[in-house]
């Protein structure tokens, strides 16, 4: 079996769809889901998206393709071309190709030449059916397109075929990439001895990164299910059908021998219904010219009349006519019409605030087209412009944002587009946020559900396709509450005999056969996912636009009881609690006739949540992978994704939410090490030889220790008095109290920790791979990672198989001690209003170089290590692009003073995951700034 790269974790911040959570991810590491999109960069962006996506295809011979995808047999004689047709492509292949009379083709022919016979001599001269036809773009991009891609040559309808030889991304049906050949063109391997389809060469890593840049933008643009396209690379085609969990891929076609076989492909094509070709039905795309296109411009014009202020203690009550009612609370704005006086009579006759009408504005992005979307069993019609907020990546959930326009009522709602993992017997985020919203006197802060459900019976292709089995078993087994996925458009199930299986490399993490509880994928690792839709009330304000730290602490405690209510009462654990899920919903509170605006936490994205016994004992991990946002886990959960997430883990997860927005944020003495400290805590992992990776060290030590120590400071935090001088602000004892909790809790289950430790007696003293120990001792006061010394700080994560981990002190094991933290800090001391200082992250900060330089280095190490265990003279290939900036030390390096103390570290080593004794436990930690 060849040596290849494992997939290793990345380390920056993340958002939203992130279960299981995989470190190796960057989609779950893009700070573009805290708010903080990067600008597009292809070289950068491409190649961390091959690294992410490797192992997504699947390779099949190109009659399957035919019969089993394009045109499965339930539909009919496959359509054969015309002869007229055949003719002309024959004749324009032999004319590139055989030019000279030959019998043996020409070589070195250019990629121009090839794409300028398959688009003007073959495709646009043999007629497709319906009024098919190409157009080349490979020199000039869309306007409207931000990361100014040129894709080769598409397929258009007729009447939608760009004349300015641009790419039109929002009427592309099929897109076609032209290579001159050879091997190093060709990012698929049909001969690999591993059965991995993907390569990793560079040269052809760099090709498969362009097709995926080019399908994520067709989808960025297009509602769709899947989509069609074709590879050319000299003298061979592929053929490829893409969606949200994989892709199918022919095996590599000589067409010069037989031209009729790629003409075959695209006639075919060009006779399927435009739901076959890929196209969301439940989409429409407006016309300019359209009423509710129109009527989309005309509710985004700003109007005095209706758009509130929204900062807290705003005064509304010029926007409300008298009530009757003494005292009470608007939930949303729309529960109080103003006069209708006021309103110009084709817009709502309700006030908004302003800064959902300006959001709404921002999304009609001239020439971005413009969609209709239905949601739920009835329909319901919401219109929508550009997302708010998409997702990076090609595979997976996809999550599309929108601030979108409810056609039923006139008001600005939020829409989430997506696709959710199949699990069995567990229910879609709507029907959790339903229960806990059911009873309106005891309503949960979280979001109103105005519609939802799944998208007709739209389904991932490619994870029924590689294993229909173990789909159609699947869907029935587990408990009667749980819904068959719809059954997938092209039915039947492929011959053995004509599909390359890749090779199954831990059957325990990809197995096909699902249990209650359990995601569903395929053996090839496809994960099946179903499309979903979601419209709630609330437009809110992201977690950073916070005014001051006391209102930080509020906003977090809201949220807190929510969890709290959520658990206590219907048994529910959200288990994906980081900064992107916790939101500012203005409201407006109604005291004696007159309306100002208040801020409230609320807890959002409940689609990971669970069920779970009151008595954790009974509690089983549901997923063999992480769950949750993994930069804000707990640093025990990260440690052991085997067992489930359980109350302490989330309420950590608050802490590491509070401290990334306080010290990104407010004043404080580290002002000038907010993006090493960003780094060092947040975005910094460690990976063990055998792949496991866990939490930064840095991470870990400071929860155990309980002190917040940074390049030999401790932090502080501060406001600027009347004199000018600094006052400490009450965020410090705030902090130093809660820090000690989970002190308590780790201390627990180092106890357990202790018992094992005469167990490991035996292990074996292996040297991390390229005999390095990469440990990390905190940041220095120039920025540089100090080495860590096991035997001064050695405070290891409990990873026991089978543990149980819950014995913590019981003032750990539930919301009460937290909730009596968050009220007595709050209520005490004088909270200054001016703390907040601003982003204090560095503004031109990127990880995207030093996360590739960061895995090459790693990946090259682990393939020298497997090659030096096999004896193999080859040698891994480094990719020339990569560097990385980390210092290294020996386990007997000195201890930094930056360090924070250790109680235990009199103990001397330790022989946990934080110690190099065993190879298979030995660490490498990586960092960049």
């Amino acid at each position: 079996m060849a040596d290849r790269p494992p997939l290793t974790p990345l380390v920056y911040a993340s958002s939203e769809q992130s279960s299981p959570s995989k470190i190796g991810s960057w989609i779950s590491a893009d700070p573009g889901k805290l708010g903080d999109p990067l600008k597009h960069n292809a070289p950068l962006d491409r190649k961390l998206a091959v690294w992410d996506d490797m192992n997504r295809s699947t390779l099949v011979d190109l009659d399957v393709f035919e019969d089993k995808i394009l045109w499965p047999q339930h539909k009919g004689p496959f359509p054969a071309p015309t002869e007229r047709a055949k003719r002309i492509a024959t004749e324009a292949v032999q004319s590139l190709f055989y030019s000279d009379g030959s019998t043996t083709p020409a070589k070195n022919i250019s990629e121009d030449a090839i794409a300028q016979m398959i688009v003007h001599k073959l495709i646009n001269r043999v007629s497709l059916p319906y009024k098919h036809k190409a157009a080349l773009s490979q020199f000039k991009s869309s306007t409207t397109d931000d990361s100014q891609l040129q894709v080769d040559a598409a397929i258009y309808p007729d009447d939608q075929l760009p004349v300015d030889e641009r790419p039109n991304w929002t009427h592309m049906r099929f897109f076609i990439e032209f290579k001159k050949g050879g091997t190093c063109n060709d990012p698929f391997d049909d001969d690999a001895a591993d059965g991995q389809a993907e390569s990793w060469a560079e040269s052809r890593q760099k090709i498969r990164g362009q097709l995926l840049d080019y399908m994520r933008n067709v989808f960025l643009y297009q509602h769709r299910t899947g989509l069609y396209s074709l590879l050319i690379n000299g003298p061979e085609f592929r053929a490829m059908r893409w969606d949200r969990s994989g892709v199918l891929v022919t095996k590599a076609t000589n067409y010069p021998q037989d031209p009729v076989s790629l003409l075959r492909i695209l006639w075919a094509f060009a006779f399927l219904s435009l739901a076959e070709q890929g196209l969301d039905p439940t989409a429409i795309l407006l016309s300019p010219d359209s009423a509710e296109y129109k009527r989309m411009d005309l509710w985004a014009k700003a109007n005095k009349a209706l758009d509130m202020p929204y900062m807290p203690g705003d005064d509304l009550s010029q926007f409300f006519p008298p009530s009757t009612a003494a005292t009470g609370t608007c939930d949303t704005p729309q529960t109080r019409p103003a006069p209708t006086t006021r309103f110009k009579v084709n817009q709502p006759s309700t006030p908004v605030f302003d800064f959902v009408r300006k959001k709404f504005r921002e999304s009609l992005v001239s020439n971005w087209p413009r969609y209709k979307l239905f949601v739920g069993p009835d329909g319901r019609e919401f219109l929508v412009g550009k997302p708010d907020f998409d997702s990076k990546s090609m595979f997976g959930r996809g999550t599309r944002g929108y601030i979108a326009l409810d056609l039923r009522t006139g008001e600005l709602v939020w829409l989430k587009d997506s696709w959710r993992p199949f699990y069995v017997g567990v229910e879609p985020e709507g029907e959790y946020l339903r229960t806990m919203t059911a009873d309106p006197e005891n309503r949960l802060a979280v979001p109103t559900v105005i519609a939802h459900g799944d998208v007709g019976e739209q389904c991932t292709f490619a994870s029924t396709f590689a294993a229909p089995k173990a789909v159609e078993d699947d869907v029935h087994e587990g408990t009667e509450s749980a819904d068959a996925p719809p059954t997938p458009a092209a039915a039947d199930p492929p011959q053995a005999a004509g599909v390359k299986r890749r090779h199954e490399e831990d059957a325990s993490l990809e197995t096909a056969g699902a249990t209650r509880g359990k995601p569903l994928t395929t053996k090839q690792g496809l994960r099946h996912l179903i499309h979903y839709r979601i419209a709630v009330e609330e437009v809110c304000l992201t977690l950073d636009q916070f005014t001051h730290g006391v209102q930080l602490l509020k906003l977090i405690e809201d949220c807190i009881i929510t969890h709290r209510d959520a658990y206590e009462r219907f048994g529910l654990l959200h288990r994906d609690i980081s900064t992107g899920n916790i939101l500012i919903l203005p409201r407006i509170d109604e005291i004696e006739e007159k309306h100002t605006v208040a801020w409230h936490g609320l807890l959002t994205d409940w689609e990971l949540a669970k069920y779970v016994p009151k008595d954790n004992a009974l509690q089983r991990a549901r997923q063999p992978e992480r769950t949750g946002t993994w930069q804000f886990m707990s640093v025990a959960y990260v440690a052991n994704p085997e067992r489930p997430v359980i109350v302490a883990d989330d309420l950590e997860s608050f802490f590491h939410v509070v401290l990334y927005q306080a010290v990104r944020y407010l004043r404080h003495s580290w002002s000038k090490r907010v993006t090493d400290f960003i780094t060092t805590y947040f975005n910094t992992f460690q990976q063990l030889s055998n792949g496991t990776q866990i939490c930064s060290h840095y991470k870990d030590l400071l929860i155990r220790c309980g002190k917040l120590q940074h390049g030999g400071s401790a932090l502080r935090f501060y406001h600027i008095l009347s004199d000018k001088s600094k006052g400490l602000s009450p965020m410090n004892n705030f902090l130093d109290e809660w820090l000690s909790l989970f002190v308590e809790r780790y201390a627990a289950i180092q106890g357990l920790e202790d018992i094992d430790d005469d167990d490991d007696d035996d292990d074996d003293d292996d040297e991390a791979p390229g005999g390095e120990d990469l440990l990390t001792g905190g940041i220095d006061d120039d920025g540089r990672i100090i080495p860590y010394d096991p035997s001064v700080a050695s405070l290891e994560i409990w990873t026991s198989e089978g543990r149980d981990e819950e014995s913590p002190p019981e003032r750990l094991r539930n919301h009460a001690t937290m909730l009596a933290l968050f009220s007595k800090h709050r209520t005490m001391g004088a909270w200054p209003k001016q703390d907040k200082r601003g982003d204090q992250l560095s503004k031109d900060y990127d990880p995207r170089p030093h996360v590739i330089a960061a895995r090459s280095r790693v990946e090259s190490a682990l393939i020298q290590a497997s090659a030096d265990r096999s004896g193999s003279s080859k040698k891994p290939r480094l990719d020339p692009e990569a560097s990385i900036h980390y210092d290294t030390g020996s386990a007997g390096a000195r201890p930094s003073s930056s360090a924070p103390s250790n109680r235990s570290a009199s103990r001397g080593p330790r022989r946990g995951p934080s110690s190099s004794r065993g190879n298979a436990n030995a660490h490498r930690t990586l960092s960049w700034s």
